[in-house]
């Protein structure tokens, strides 16, 4: 700490990265030190200079190792989570992490593709690594905060409010996350990735639908549970001609589908898939006995343009994972704060220095990451599943 300023050191500088750069710089009522930037790319010092931190490295154990960081955001790809967050508090530093927060990236005895390992198996060993987790951090006192930056959106926020004045029961909830592929080339092994588009990016609308349907049921005095799952992933287009989706799984999934059953009988019906062209759709739709709330976090419709030629934009991302700049564009705009990331950021920083538990801290991000591997145990044998099977002590 700096004259009782936070410190902050951004471990990542891709998409999400970015993200949290922009929303570190629009912080209100506190004031940080934008310290360093860890990454391996050669343009981890323009990243820096861009974003205004002082420095960067490569070596994360230079961060750790800084007396003045206090906290260490980790936007990297999942297999680096576990162990740089327990090195991170162990080193006496707050840990911001980004999603998923674990999957399963493979034991010595696995085949050369652990796609093909038993579910079950993945779920035993992702269980006892956020037991790690959860040990280092709860002995070292520090905060730990989930960037489920979906639960801070303004959409989602406004309609919580209004799901809570009204006490809505909230009967469905539908959650899209879509698009054409990731580029990053990790995404398509699962010794990396920790699973496919279902461990990638389910937890976006299965976080918002576990924060949402607890503060809802707990408002009606009923006591809150997922009861059961049924999930089907698959590699839909390991036999079609893509020329232009850029999914290409190895031993990932592409598509997963979801729905769980909460004890209270109502649902939350979840896709994700590397397999949508256009925009990014990032949806979240919620079905009430007396409302309904339609919350679009991507494309966001507030400018809607058309371009005739792509002269001057060429190298401009529009919108997210759009193919060109051609034509009527739902443009991006401000989606540090359309998508969460800054009213996110800001609950985190206030979190850390007040000494609170953040909106969305490890047991969310424990409660997801459990309930994802259900999932896959799910779609592996064909059938609904009783969570009391799998995690008997989750609720």
């Amino acid at each position: 700490m700096r004259d009782g300023t936070l410190c902050v050191a951004l471990i990542g500088i891709g998409w999400a990265g970015t993200m949290h750069a922009k929303a570190l710089n629009h912080l209100c009522n506190m004031e940080i030190v934008r310290k360093t930037v860890c990454a391996l790319e050669d343009t981890a010092g323009e990243f820096a200079a861009r974003y205004g931190f002082e420095g960067y490295t490569s070596r994360f154990e230079e961060v750790i190792a800084d007396p003045e960081i206090d906290v260490v955001d980790i936007v990297t790809p999942p297999n680096l989570h576990k162990e740089m967050t327990i090195a991170a508090v162990r080193a006496g530093k707050h840990v911001i992490c980004e999603k998923p927060l674990l999957g399963y990236f493979g034991l010595p005895d696995d085949p050369p593709q652990i796609g093909a390992v038993s579910r079950e198996k993945m779920l035993l060993a992702v269980r006892r690594e956020m037991d790690e987790m959860e040990a280092a951090i709860r002995e070292s006192g520090k905060t730990f905060c989930f960037a489920a930056n979906w639960l801070y959106s303004p959409a989602f926020v406004r309609a919580a409010q209004l799901i809570r004045a009204r006490k809505t029961t909230v009967v469905q909830m539908q959650g899209l996350v879509g698009h054409k592929g990731s580029p990053a080339p990790y995404v398509r092994y699962w010794n990396r990735s920790g699973g496919g588009t279902l461990a990638r990016n389910m937890v976006h609308p299965l976080g918002a639908a576990l924060y949402l349907k607890r503060m809802e049921m707990e408002a009606r005095g009923l006591s809150f549970g997922v009861e059961s799952v049924f999930c089907d992933c698959s590699q839909v287009t390991k036999e079609i001609e893509n020329r232009y989706i850029a999914a290409n799984p190895v031993d990932t999934e592409d598509w997963a589908h979801v729905v769980y059953t909460f004890t209270d009988g109502t649902k939350a019906v979840l896709t994700a898939a590397d397999t949508v062209l256009g925009e990014a759709r990032n949806t979240f739709d919620i079905y009430g006995n007396d409302a309904v709330f339609h919350c679009n976090f991507s494309p966001s419709h507030l400018l809607d343009a058309y371009f005739s030629d792509e002269r001057g934009i060429e190298s401009e991302e529009i919108s997210e994972k759009s193919d060109h700049n051609l034509g009527h564009k739902y443009v991006g705009i401000c989606e540090e704060t359309i998508r969460g990331y800054y009213a996110e950021m800001q609950d985190f920083m206030e979190c850390i220095r007040d000494g609170r538990e953040p909106r969305a801290g490890f047991a969310l991000a424990r409660e997801a990451t459990e309930l994802v591997q259900i999932a896959y145990c799910s779609a592996e044998q064909g059938r609904r599943v009783r969570i009391a099977q799998y995690a008997p002590d989750l609720y």
